[in-house]
């Protein structure tokens, strides 16, 4: 039979079992190496009440604590509410993530605007 993925869709390597998780939109138990994991960082306040909390406040510079959160999903429930896409025969075998390739491109244009800025530095 065919495989779909080099790695069986897991990062298991030479493990024999992992620790199961929940997903939090369905509450179903999958391998922790399996599932589909996000970091989420939010203010406590909603950004409509965030000004009159901040005008109430007596102190001037007052930063609000934010909540950290770890989301865990499954792969179904990851892919139905568009928490990672479907990718194409091609597209699975590239192993980036978006987030490494924008921080490429933002590397670029600073070091090409430093060497507009500096003529004499070639690099």
């Amino acid at each position: 039979m065919t495989k779909k993925r080099r790695n069986n869709g897991r990062n298991k390597s030479n493990r024999g079992r992992v620790k199961r998780v929940h997903c939090i939109f369905s509450g179903k138990l999958i391998p922790k190496d399996k599932a589909v994991s996000r970091y989420v960082v939010r203010n406590i306040i909603e950004n409509s009440s965030l000004k009159d909390i901040q005008e109430a406040c007596c102190y001037e510079q007052y930063t609000l604590p934010k909540m950290y959160f770890k989301n865990i999903y499954s792969i179904e429930a990851a892919i139905h509410n568009r928490i990672v896409r479907v990718r194409s025969k091609e597209g699975r075998k590239k192993r980036q993530s978006l987030k490494n390739k924008s921080t490429k491109n933002v590397t670029n244009v600073i070091k090409t605007t430093l060497n507009l800025k500096n003529p004499e530095n070639p690099k």
